[in-house]
């Protein structure tokens, strides 16, 4: 049985209507796709977006794929967040998401669940995609939405401790625009976005996660670029880790969209 196939998309903004027509035509050119994971800022940045993008939560408009995001932040997130995060069905530890609407779970805090290949109706549990994350900049007031806290950090080292290969580590730093520090560390020059640096908006956390954690591949948003580094390997792994900068979703020229197979040894 193949492993899932995923779409990748950079940060949304509330543009919901933009990109589930991407979704649906990419799907179509070049799925099946089994889901969607979105970095960067999930909710809109203005309020003429918001009226479009509850649409989806309230149920006017329909996600096509099970969406998971990690951008809890923006205009309307504390509101909804809050009553997903009352809802009963989302009550205890749930690592692979709350639900917001049908087919969109944002995932809260930090974690490491298993998509698997859905085939109509039935999950097929045989191979998964290993995915963790980390949502948020770091916290120090315990800001409830659009943070992590030094329990999350503790608890994605404890997972990274577990048996088993992370195929997918994603993160979005909020407000400061960070990608982890070292990101272009032995890249290839010309391949570096301009205006990308190591000693601009960088945050070693995340660095040092990934050292730990040892993924696949790295994803992450809010830089408003798209970036493919070359492989890079960590210490004492046994993989190559890649790392993934998705632009947002509406710009022009820049990618924010992306398909992923994961193809196993």
């Amino acid at each position: 049985m193949a492993p899932p196939r995923i779409l990748l998309c950079g940060d949304v903004f509330g543009r919901l209507n933009q990109l589930v027509k991407r979704i649906l035509s990419v799907n179509k050119s070049a799925g099946p796709f089994d889901a969607v994971i979105c970095v960067g800022q999930f909710f809109p940045d203005s309020p003429e977006k918001l009226q479009e993008f509850m649409d989806y939560i309230e149920g006017r408009s329909q996600i096509p794929l099970p969406t998971y995001f990690i951008g809890d932040y923006g205009i309307g997130a504390p509101k909804v967040l809050l009553a997903a995060s009352r809802d009963s069905a989302n009550l205890g530890f749930k690592m692979d998401g709350l639900r917001i609407c049908d087919n969109l779970y944002w995932l809260k805090g930090s974690g490491k669940f298993t998509l698997h290949e859905i085939c109509g109706s039935l999950l097929i549990v045989v191979i998964g995609l290993y995915v963790a994350y980390i949502s948020g900049r770091q916290s120090l007031d315990g800001q409830q939405f659009g943070t992590y806290s030094q329990d999350d950090v503790a608890a994605l080292r404890a997972l990274a401790d577990e048996p088993g290969i992370v195929d997918l580590f994603i993160t979005y730093p909020y407000t400061t625009n960070e990608w982890p520090s070292g990101v272009t560390k032995g890249a290839v020059t010309s391949n570096i976005p301009p205006g990308i640096s190591d000693s601009s908006g960088s945050d070693s956390t995340i660095s040092e996660l990934v050292g730990e954690i040892k993924p696949r591949y790295h994803i992450a948003g809010t830089k408003g670029i798209f970036y493919d580094r070359e492989p890079y390997s960590n210490l004492d792994a046994v993989h190559v880790t890649r790392f993934l900068g998705l632009a947002p979703v509406g710009n022009k020229d820049k990618q924010h969209l992306q398909c992923l197979r994961l193809r196993f040894p």
